[in-house]
């Protein structure tokens, strides 16, 4: 019941801020490289173990996707942003409505994966990013997340391990 009423809380607070000029909107010229941002800022978030600097930045990944004009995107970009841009809000959301690192942290691996899913099909980000993985995030089931340094700064334990992990894959950016 308590995270029901912070989901209803947090939509609510993005409305108002949504609707009355506060909060971040998409760039319509680049509604995708805005995603990218915001979740970067998410995951860098998330390496500093600060739960309320993870909350506000995932209200504004929250407010990005809502926002992203799906008209400014062509026929294949629309397809693959409808896939998954309900997973990432409901997730960006979650996020968003709690200071509560572990369970940002549950709602970041989802986050991560649908991420990481749309990224590779879209093909659209603008810098090299890496594919990481941490082997003992997740009970040591491991988990992912996408990066823009091919450093390791592990969002799953912050400072408690912040260079456990290694790079799997890099998503080459486009010039």
């Amino acid at each position: 019941m308590k995270n029901i009423l912070l989901m209803v809380a947090f939509v609510a607070t993005a409305f108002i801020q949504k609707t009355s000029g506060q909060g971040v909107v998409c760039n319509a010229e680049q509604p995708i490289q805005d995603v990218i941002t915001y979740y970067l800022r998410v995951k860098n978030s998330l390496t500093k173990d600060n739960g309320d600097s993870v909350r506000t930045a995932a209200k504004n990944l929250y407010s990005i996707i809502e926002s992203v004009p799906m008209e400014k995107l062509g026929t294949a970009e629309y397809k693959v942003w409808m896939q998954y841009q309900k997973k990432l809000s409901s997730d960006a959301a979650h996020m968003g409505g709690t200071s509560e690192l572990e369970h940002q942290r549950e709602h970041f691996m989802k986050l991560s994966d649908n991420f990481y899913k749309m990224v590779k099909a879209l093909n659209t980000n603008t810098t090299d990013l890496y594919y990481q993985f941490c082997p003992m995030a997740n009970d040591g089931k491991g988990a992912y997340w996408v990066s823009e340094k091919q450093a390791i700064a592990n969002p799953y334990f912050g400072k408690r391990m912040m260079t456990c992990g290694s790079t799997k894959e890099t998503i080459k950016g486009k010039p």
